[in-house]
């Protein structure tokens, strides 16, 4: 099993609120791209659903990241991704978002149908 670590921007103007969360969570090597981009498009679809989110229609991963940091009023330093992924082979390697954009909004359409 490969341990990895999700940290999420939650930015909130509420100083006693943390703006990061972060998620730990493990998986078989050949699993764990498949999960990480699961949560990843869970958190899109939460927050651009027009039932409890924002209703947003997004048409990339990166139109996604834009419109969450415009629509919060707290900016959080080096954080357009939203999210810094980590997982453990021997270190600590992060898991580079800009390898998968366009595969975790395949995914995002692909599960959400839009």
């Amino acid at each position: 099993m490969i341990p990895y670590i999700i940290q999420y921007a939650n930015p909130s103007n509420d100083n006693r609120i943390e703006n990061i969360d972060t998620i730990y969570g493990s998986s078989e090597k050949d699993k764990m791209n498949e999960k990480i981009i699961d949560f990843i498009i869970n958190v899109m679809y939460d927050y651009c659903n027009d039932i409890d989110g924002y209703n947003f229609k997004i048409t990339s991963y990166d139109e996604f990241c834009h419109i969450y940091w415009k629509v919060h009023e707290v900016k959080i330093k080096d954080w357009y991704f939203i999210f810094t992924i980590y997982y453990f082979e021997n270190e600590w390697i992060k898991w580079n978002i800009l390898d998968y954009i366009e595969e975790i909004y395949i995914s995002y359409i692909n599960k959400y149908g839009f």
